[in-house]
């Protein structure tokens, strides 16, 4: 499997040109030449930088910009909080509508109204997006670092398997008590990290055993190595059908007893075919939106683009905006008790919380990023990720992290080097 992996089993990049079954009727409206010249287009990432969201939002960026008539100048904007819901309500209520702003999307945004009705979720409706289109569809999988006594899938119906998550309505955290009471998995859940590089941190560090949902586009191009040395194991795949690189993986979908099961394991997994979407906000008017889905169908035939995709290991195997839409149609349309069960299953209760502790530390240097070289008090310097979801005070007055300063003092609360600070109190 892995040498399937290596060997690239990236062969959209050879069958570009196949990608012509991929675009869309054009609309019936010409836009302007020139509807974009000087201005700027920014595309928004509900995740951290570093994550497989990210990778895609930014290899895009490079290169739609020359789709789009104006050529506009593309700059990538990090929006991560609640599990991607924070730039779903952004999209919904606060983004302009007039094509300036699109946002790289979680796959499970398109459903996740139908799982939860938190405030969060209530805040908007993925019926109402401007669907673009997806750079793939997605697949994800279960995975158990090699200390755990998971090994296999079988081995979770004797054992228990602790995984670390983010937001409690994420799927990182829901589908383990889906498994777990749909198929009699054992599952314990910590979550409260506040990226999901911070959970792959946290399984090196012993702290938690696995993850469940982990995108296999990010694992390929991120932790890949960890599967080849013998790190980590997967367990099985997530979604309907199985990924062509992961043909020696198991289906969870194929451990279904019964038609209802088959049923709510469907109501789940549909989102994976949104994949690496990008969306826009409701209401563009039809000459922008014929614009941006355009130039979005254009990228990706574009060969520069597959080139830069290619050797960022990113899978580019697009879905269109007509197939998305009609997907949203059918799940919202699913019996009313398949989805009520399938909500009741995936409810998180008695989630344990990640603790992060304060430590005094002084602000040494910004790296690269949102990355910080710290001091802590026994001398020894580290490394902490100080971003937008980090709660930031100086002089107890809320600030971004361009107001932190070399030689600053400051209480951090963060779980090790390389984790997201939970929150910074500087004097």
């Amino acid at each position: 499997m892995v040498r399937r992996a290596l060997s690239v089993c990236l062969s959209w990049l050879a069958a570009a040109g196949a990608l012509s079954a991929f675009a869309p009727a054009a609309f019936a409206i010409d836009p302007p030449a020139d509807a974009f010249k000087g201005k700027r287009l920014i595309i928004g990432v509900g995740s951290a930088a570093g994550s497989g969201y990210d990778l895609g939002a930014r290899v895009l960026g490079r290169h739609i910009g020359r789709h789009i008539p104006g050529n506009p100048s593309i700059v990538i904007q990090n929006m991560p909080g609640g599990g991607g819901r924070t730039i779903a309500t952004h999209l919904q209520s606060t983004a302009p509508r007039d094509g300036s702003f699109i946002a790289a999307v979680q796959s499970f945004i398109a459903v996740d109204p139908l799982f939860d009705s938190s405030k969060a979720v209530a805040s908007f409706d993925p019926r109402q997006f401007t669907w673009l289109g997806s750079i793939a569809s997605s697949t994800s999988v279960a995975v158990a670092w090699h200390g755990a006594p998971v090994k296999s899938y079988q081995d979770l119906y004797e054992h228990e398997l602790v995984v670390g998550g983010v937001g409690a309505g994420t799927p990182m955290v829901t589908f383990p008590y889906l498994f777990s009471r749909l198929l009699g998995m054992k599952f314990k859940v910590v979550a409260g990290y506040l990226a999901s590089p911070d959970v792959d941190l946290a399984m090196e560090r012993g702290e938690v055993q696995g993850r469940v949902d982990f995108s296999w586009h990010t694992l390929r191009a991120t932790r890949l190595d960890w599967v080849k040395q013998g790190k980590m194991h997967m367990l099985f795949q997530l979604g309907l059908q199985k990924h062509p690189e992961l043909e020696e993986i198991p289906l969870i979908y194929d451990l279904a007893r019964t038609e209802e099961e088959r049923l709510i394991l469907k109501a789940a997994f549909m989102s994976y075919d949104f994949g690496r979407a990008i969306v826009a906000p409701p209401g563009l008017p039809d000459t922008v939106t014929q614009v941006l889905r355009n130039a979005f169908t254009q990228t990706m035939a574009d060969k520069a683009f597959l080139a830069d995709a290619y050797a960022a290991q990113l899978e580019v195997n697009p879905v269109s905006a007509e197939r998305l839409e009609g997907l949203l149609k059918e799940v919202y349309g699913l019996p009313e008790n398949v989805l009520a069960r399938a909500k009741a299953l995936q409810n998180p209760t008695g989630v344990s919380e990640v603790e992060y502790k304060a430590i005094r530390a002084s602000i040494v240097q910004r790296g690269a990023g949102d990355v910080f070289t710290i001091r802590r008090a026994d001398g020894a310097d580290d490394s902490v990720v100080i971003a937008d979801r980090t709660s930031i005070l100086v002089r107890k007055a809320k600030a971004a992290n361009d107001a932190l300063a070399p030689g600053m003092t400051c209480a951090i609360a963060y779980l090790g080097s390389m984790t997201t600070a939970k929150s910074v109190d500087c004097d």
